[in-house]
């Protein structure tokens, strides 16, 4: 494996992993801007409107058919967040030429395509054709309300809502139900003209080894603004007390979530922290998986997810509603624990090789690649994963413990359901 970064004189960032494992070519180009509540539905729409076709292919039925015929390539784009950022990204997976048959020149049939999506939209004039804008924002409407309706994803997006109400974490990546209405084909197409100048720019390919300047010049040609705006997460590490929201649902399983600030000693010790996470809530043999749900049975789910940028963690579990004390107070006794140094030399060695071995599968995916390198590129981190191996591989117990000592509960989010509730 080999691992490049390359920086343009537009400002334009190109993330490369070399392997040979692959017989596709998988390239994601990613527009980055501050997260904003005023801008995120715009962004999320846009993803979906791009995605509908070019003036230079025409519509999706007709973008299909290319990329059947260049040997079942695939298109999509997305949104996300990534600490207090949102990601516009256009990705597109192909066969390497080497492997096709007529010497047809694949990776420049669907990088011309891609940079079509990308600067070729579908217009009228100056504005986005309406009726492909308003199928759009009724798809969006219906995403953002389907999180509703999965009561995990819903308590989870409450609690995050909640803990970050004055912080720009706490906007959705999807974008606003009360703001789509207002939004038209022209005020869609005058944001993107100036989302394409103002967004930070990353790159990731990962590939066979090959000129990556060369092959995406015709994309990067037409990224010509050099001044792009970097993006910064506001780390919050202080927590005041502890606020608690109660919130009854007409739903049989109950969800308890809770939010934690990780403090400076996660922030400096990135790896001990991603340990930590394994050890206490993120795998089969962690201590709120065996404790909490296997051995007391408070819960049906119940594990912890971190965010290294953002330098927060969450801990997400469906219970009973009878038990919402025990669990709650169970939880953050795992916690204690660890603050203790209640560690195990097994449970240490278990995490150690359960991270280990998740670097390592990194190399069976090539999209796992890709989110790797994204968010080591937003830390400043090496996009190696045989880097992250070898500093995972130094830890000890004591760096774990001394993670655990500065994490401190912030939020707490309990959906009550009721008895004979929906499911």
């Amino acid at each position: 494996m080999q691992t490049l970064r390359e920086q343009l004189n537009n400002g334009v960032v190109i993330n490369s992993i070399f392997v040979d494992n692959f017989k596709t070519d998988f390239l994601t180009v990613k527009y980055v801007k501050k997260l904003d509540e005023d801008e995120s539905t715009y962004i999320s729409l846009l993803s979906q409107v791009l995605n509908r076709g070019t003036s230079k292919y025409g519509e999706m039925d007709k973008i299909n058919f290319l990329l059947e015929q260049n040997y079942g390539a695939g298109l999509f784009t997305k949104v996300s967040k990534k600490g207090e950022a949102q990601v516009l990204s256009f990705t597109v997976y192909y066969l390497n030429d080497i492997f096709a048959l007529n010497n047809e020149p694949i990776s420049k049939n669907i990088i011309e395509l891609l940079n079509s999506v990308i600067f070729e939209p579908i217009l009228d004039g100056e504005s986005f054709r309406d009726d492909i804008v308003e199928q759009e924002k009724q798809n969006l409407k219906d995403k953002i309300k389907a999180q509703f309706n999965d009561k995990q994803v819903y308590s989870l997006n409450k609690l995050k809502s909640i803990m970050f109400e004055k912080e720009r974490y706490g906007v959705s990546e999807l974008g606003d139900l009360q703001k789509i209405e207002s939004i038209t084909g022209k005020t869609l197409y005058s944001y993107y003209k100036r989302f394409l100048d103002e967004a930070k720019i990353i790159i990731e390919f990962i590939g066979r080894p090959c000129n990556i300047i060369d092959l995406l010049k015709p994309l990067t040609s037409k990224m010509t603004k050099a001044d792009r705006a970097g993006i910064d997460t506001k780390v919050i590490n202080n927590v005041s007390s502890v606020n608690t929201v109660v919130e009854k649902l007409n739903t049989q399983q109950s969800k308890l979530n809770l939010g934690f600030r990780l403090g400076e000693n996660a922030q400096k010790d990135i790896f001990a922290l991603k340990l930590f996470n394994v050890i206490y809530g993120s795998s089969p043999n962690s201590k709120l998986f065996l404790n909490v749900r296997e051995k007391m049975s408070l819960c049906y789910y119940c594990a912890s997810a971190v965010d290294p940028i953002k330098n927060v963690m969450f801990v997400y579990s469906g219970i009973e509603a009878g038990d919402y004390d025990k669990a709650r107070d169970e939880i953050i006794h795992q916690l204690d624990k660890s603050k203790i140094g209640e560690i195990s030399q097994e449970e240490f060695n278990n995490a150690k090789s359960y991270l280990i071995d998740s670097y390592k599968s990194l190399n069976d995916s090539q999209m796992a690649l890709a989110s790797f390198v994204e968010e080591n590129e937003l830390m400043g981190l090496d996009m190696n994963p045989e880097y992250h191996i070898s500093e995972v591989s130094k830890l000890d117990i004591e760096r774990v413990v001394n993670v655990a000592k500065g994490i401190k509960l912030d939020t707490v989010y309990f959906l009550k359901g009721e008895p004979g509730g929906a499911k």
